[in-house]
């Protein structure tokens, strides 16, 4: 049987994973380490690595389509054979896909010292728990398989769909290396987008357990408030520690929106617009009655992965906002539990006033607060242009419907000579 991680390496245990994966597709250009081994840090080598991944997914990405585009047999068999909507669509995937991946890693460098600092007080947030709470044990056996399988599983499909979709788009043989290039690096950029929206998710899940279990503990001490075994200093003294947990978390999630709020908000548009162009192209195959084909088939499934990493983490952000806010009402109840106590009164009172001024929830952007109504919020504007572009698209087949109708009801003869009315 394996021994039970502590809590001194339980987050490199759980998150560590994650974290190679974000390193090694260029996005951080720190490892992470244990308190004990120094922490999280960069180094020349890791910069310079970082560096080449970048240039090398960008750089090859956007060189080995304008390759296809400078030739005219690879880019009359890869989209010679679209409509002009639809090879304007495949361009914007291409620098939508690139200007996405370049503001992540830039808003990742940019936050790289609040990023650090983010992981370190994550890392001794549970050393701090354990010393006040020694019956706390971690299962993060159990959240390590959640997240690490389930991020392989997903990091499995983003390969085989991006690899498909490009193979089957190129439609020829020649320029096999381009071909190539182009299928390995889209792959690279579209599951690095992924793989930063499962990191924000998995810290937002972090904090959403440290409240869950701030509020277990206060039921614990409410319901042994009452008991003779322990002094009434011992349990003032825990729920005060609860009282600063809290706001421990709190500042954990501020720190997280600081990290990952303008990444999530690239991710999310990146996401709406691919889902509004792909959805678009796949109405068109529908309506044009045209026989289907497997590179929609792959389009679909992107939009499906796109779709379930925007439920899962509008999900996530609303279960993090529920759990705080069940967190602070119980915090609230401490005066009622013990009303002969003004220490306790007046410690609510500070926690209140605190509250007010505290309102931290998990948000994209700057102001957009995650929730179920975030899924709402993309899926109604994605509906309303592909409703858009579907109307655009009847009125063009509509017009070309009049032209041939007009091309059969009017012979043109050719040219009429210099005849007049005495002819």
């Amino acid at each position: 049987m394996k021994p039970r991680k502590s809590s001194s390496d339980g987050f490199i245990y759980c998150y560590g994973n994650l974290y190679s994966l974000l390193f090694y597709w260029g996005l951080v250009t720190f490892r992470v380490r244990t308190q004990s081994d120094g922490g999280a840090a960069s180094s020349p080598v890791s910069v310079l690595y970082a560096v080449c991944v970048r240039c090398f997914a960008v750089c090859g990405y956007l060189g080995s389509v304008l390759i296809k585009l400078e030739d005219e047999r690879m880019a009359a068999a890869m989209i010679g054979h679209l409509t002009p909507v639809v090879k304007v669509i495949i361009m914007w995937e291409c620098l939508s896909s690139s200007i996405t991946y370049v503001e992540n890693f830039l808003t990742l460098d940019v936050q790289r010292r609040r990023h650090v600092k983010l992981l370190a007080n994550m890392q001794g947030f549970d050393l701090d728990i354990s010393e006040e709470f020694p019956s706390v044990r971690w299962n993060y056996q159990r959240t390590r398989s959640k997240y690490w399988y389930g991020t392989v599983i997903v990091t499995i499909c983003f390969f085989s769909f991006s690899l498909s979709l490009i193979l089957n788009m190129a439609r020829c043989t020649c320029g096999l290396s381009s071909t190539l290039l182009m299928a390995g690096t889209y792959t690279l950029l579209t599951s690095s987008l992924g793989l930063v929206g499962f990191v924000h998710i998995a810290i937002m899940d972090f904090v959403r357990l440290r409240l869950r279990l701030i509020q277990k503990l206060l039921h614990q001490e409410y319901e042994g408030s009452t008991g003779r075994d322990r002094p009434q200093t011992t349990v003032h003294r825990r729920i005060a520690k609860l009282f600063q947990f809290t706001k421990r978390c709190s500042h954990l999630l501020a720190e997280l929106n600081a990290v990952f709020g303008f990444a999530a908000a690239a991710g999310f548009f990146y996401e709406f617009s691919l889902m509004t162009c792909f959805v678009y192209v796949i109405c068109q195959k529908v309506l044009g009655s045209e026989a289907w084909d497997l590179e929609y088939t792959f389009m679909l499934l992107h939009v499906t992965l796109h779709s379930y990493k925007l439920i899962i983490t509008s999900t996530y952000g609303y279960l993090l906002k529920r759990e705080k806010r069940n967190c602070l009402r119980l915090l609230g109840l401490y005066s009622q539990h013990f009303p002969q106590q003004p220490l306790a009164r007046s410690q609510v009172e500070d926690f209140q006033h605190w509250r007010m001024h505290n309102r931290q929830a998990a948000l994209i952007g700057s102001s957009i607060q995650l929730s179920v109504s975030t899924i709402f919020l993309v899926y109604n504007g994605m509906a309303n242009y592909v409703i858009i572009l579907v109307q655009l698209l009847f009125q063009q087949q509509q017009i070309k419907e009049r032209q041939r109708e007009l091309g059969r009801d009017v012979d043109i003869v050719g040219p009429m000579g210099p005849r007049t009315h005495l002819d």
